[in-house]
């Protein structure tokens, strides 16, 4: 019995041993992808005509760098929340704004467009109160009738950055 109780506190010498006394919390920084702290994340937005009137209200979407990894470009995915919306748009990460035209849109195979594309840190409230990040875009979404004749159709998109606080989760 005296032997299992030596092992144990060899085992806790050699554990305690081990830790570097020069570590602190401040050797450990999170690195973030190209895209930033900014741009990144998830959203829950609205969708709005130009006319006012709105279509869907806390759908999420998500932005996310892309395989190379530039800087200069990132994803935005709807997960078919919506419209569909699966597309690499242009990003500017120094003053977080985003825009594109004519970019693919994976889930239906039309072009989107984008403008005005802004990441506002601290701008957004969600609706439990909590302070976080706001985006804004209005796209408009290349499609054809029937007919094969173009039938655009633009969206107002504005939301927040998902906390990940349980009060704040629309799913």
């Amino acid at each position: 019995m005296k032997l299992r109780y030596i092992y144990i506190l060899l085992a806790m010498l050699v554990a305690l041993g081990a830790c570097d006394p020069n570590d602190t919390i401040e050797d450990y920084k999170t690195e973030y992808t190209s895209v930033g702290e900014m741009l990144a994340g998830e959203w829950y937005v609205t969708y709005t005509t130009t006319a006012g009137v709105v279509r869907a209200v806390n759908s999420k979407i998500s932005t996310f760098n892309t395989a190379t990894d530039n800087g200069t470009q990132m994803w935005i995915d709807d997960e078919e929340n919506y419209w569909g919306l699966k597309s690499v748009l242009d990003c500017n990460t120094e003053n977080n704004t985003f825009s594109a035209t004519g970019a693919a849109e994976l889930y239906y195979g039309i072009t989107v467009d984008v403008v005005n594309g802004k990441v506002l840190p601290g701008a957004g409230t969600t609706a439990a109160g909590n302070v976080t990040d706001s985006i804004y875009f209005e796209i408009t979404y290349n499609e054809v009738d029937g007919d094969g004749n173009p039938d655009p159709v633009t969206r107002i998109v504005a939301g927040v950055r998902r906390t990940g606080f349980l009060e704040d989760e629309h799913e």
